[in-house]
């Protein structure tokens, strides 16, 4: 196993366990086997947070039902043994005031007979009940081992959750007195989506506190308005759940509004209005401060050349909002054709390719998975899903809010369909996609509630010089993969594929080609990444060290 090659399949290994420790892990790595390496892998905790996974959050659906079955049954059986105990023991206490515990209370005939009747008749039914409720120990111990073995959300998952509901808000600007009402409205969506459950001002005001914690603070002071707006005191405006929740009167709502307002404009104030960890209006709510210059200037359009960390995160809000901020005349030169790029595989049944950019060149293609075959690698990999995590330039990783999905690794062996669609794809492109010679493992993502991952380039840490990306999914709304400094974006359409090429063969990075995944409105986004190695291409793409014309991004024939 060559050297490059293990320090990308040591990013994996330390994508799974979130820790940065890269030194030991690798040279633990460089002696596997690739079936010791699965099995290393395999044996990582694979419960990731459900706020991560759509697919997590359909299984506990499907737990919680369980549970709620097994405990109307315990709860019927407790309340019969209720009854019977209560019965049992008001029996006892009135035997216990005529004086029961007495010497010689017993040596009176009525005495006896009612202390008697007491334990004759109305112990049988309180055993009967014990007996009943032993009968359910298996599910108590089922119950109480939930946590540790099934994995129950924590008060971490919510505020995931919580902050994926403040993200689309701030992506898409949902309309918040719709969404009181149970329908989303939002920027990018046609008609409203109803919902069957309607937010309490107590969930605005817990969202919108996540929110700030997130700095998500347009969001955040959004919420927390709705909340105030939405106040009311009635015991009959809540839910039963709320039951369950932090109590907080109209006062501490208010103070958590005019608290985010002020965050709201010292951050906006130091760090401008957005950041990968960070977002704000584009003005402050001081109207002393909103006077600033700064805060009137319009922001420049940059594409074709990679302009300031602000540009990109402004474009890319623009574009994952639908727009296309490409002029007409580029626009003008693209095309759509059927390529089979000289492949005896694809002569018969060429696919159909989209141009989106000619330079750097970004392509679509259409049906390179079946429907079938989506559904294959959707079901192959769910039990593998773990909260994905970001790399850092060392090489380890982390979990942060710039990028929220699960992740699963998936080797060819793992599923029959995997090795078809590597030759799939090396016919395709004309390039070599075997893994550890050419390519990476196979990444198979799933998004949650808000899913997304900001502006990023996949040849930041390894050398990837190209990514083939496939849709296992369509998302109704939301999740477009975008280009800031392209000025386009694809939705997701399950089936179809996007080839990107990050480097060029002088082996540099190619910076305009940093891409974002747009947040999740609405639906199930399932997506299927190769990465393909610069050095595993040195016989169909050789290098051109020093080259500044060496590109790689030529049309597929």
């Amino acid at each position: 196993m060559r050297l490059e090659s293990l320090l990308s399949v040591l990013a994996l290994l330390l994508a799974a366990h979130a820790k940065d420790e890269s030194t030991p892990i690798l040279k633990h790595v460089s002696h596997m086997t690739e079936n010791e390496l699965k099995q290393h892998m395999r044996k990582v905790n694979l419960t990731p947070p459900v706020g991560t996974s759509t697919y997590h959050l359909s299984r506990l659906v499907a737990d919680e039902t369980r549970v709620a079955a097994m405990l109307k049954d315990l709860v019927g059986v407790m309340f019969t043994a209720l009854d019977v105990t209560n019965r049992y023991l008001s029996s006892w206490e009135e035997l216990v005031a005529a004086g029961v515990e007495t010497e010689g209370f017993a040596s009176h005939p009525l005495h006896a007979y009612a202390l008697t009747k007491h334990v004759s008749l109305g112990w049988p039914h309180v055993e009967a009940s014990l007996r009943a409720l032993s009968n359910h120990s298996q599910n108590v111990e089922w119950l109480l081992a939930r946590s540790a073995k099934r994995g129950v959300p924590t008060s971490e998952d919510l505020a995931t959750v919580a902050g994926g509901l403040a993200r689309l808000h701030d992506y898409y600007s949902l309309n918040l007195t719709a969404l009181f009402h149970a329908h989303l409205v939002s920027a990018i969506g046609g008609r409203p989506v109803p919902a069957r459950i309607t937010p309490t001002a107590l969930d605005l005001h817990r969202i919108g506190s996540e929110a700030v914690s997130h700095n998500v603070l347009n969001s955040g002071v959004d919420f927390l308005r709705a909340a105030l707006d939405r106040w009311d005191a009635d015991a009959s405006s809540a839910r039963s759940s709320d039951a369950f929740d932090a109590h907080r009167d109209l006062r501490q709502i208010d103070l958590s509004f005019k608290k985010a307002v002020k965050i709201h404009d010292q951050v906006l104030e130091k760090k401008g209005p957005r950041s990968d960890l960070h977002s704000t209006y584009a003005r402050p709510f001081n109207k002393t401060l909103a006077r600033k210059k700064k805060y009137h200037k319009a922001e420049e359009l940059v594409l074709g050349v990679k302009g300031t960390k602000r540009q990109g995160m402004q474009q890319y809000l623009r574009l994952c909002r639908g727009e296309d901020l490409r002029s007409i005349d580029t626009i003008s030169r693209l095309y759509c054709r059927y390529v089979t790029n000289g492949s005896p595989l694809y002569k018969i049944g060429p696919l159909r390719m989209e141009v989106l950019s000619l330079d750097p060149y970004v392509v679509t293609l259409e049906d390179v998975v079946t429907p079938s075959e989506a559904a294959d690698l959707v079901h192959a990999s769910a039990g593998y899903l773990t909260r994905s995590s970001t790399v850092r330039p060392n090489g380890s990783s982390m979990e942060d809010f710039k990028r929220t999905s699960s992740t699963a690794w998936m080797f060819d062996r793992d599923i029959p369909i995997l090795p078809v669609l590597t030759e799939r794809i090396e016919q395709l492109v004309g390039v070599n996609a075997q893994l550890y010679h050419g390519a990476e493992i196979y990444q198979i993502l799933n998004y949650g509630v808000g899913g997304h991952y900001t502006v990023h380039h996949d040849s930041f840490v390894y050398p990837r010089v190209a990514t083939f990306l496939i849709y296992l999914s369509t998302v109704p709304q939301g999740g477009r993969t975008v280009f800031p400094w392209v000025g386009a974006g694809v939705q997701p359409k399950r089936g179809s594929a996007l080839l990107w090429f990050n480097m060029d063969r002088s082996g540099k990075p190619d910076s305009r080609l940093q891409h974002g995944a747009c947040p999740v409105l609405l639906g199930d986004k399932w997506v299927i990444n190769k990465w393909l190695y610069y050095e595993g291409q040195h016989q169909t793409l050789p290098c051109i060290p020093g080259n500044p014309e060496a590109t790689v991004s030529q049309p597929l024939s």
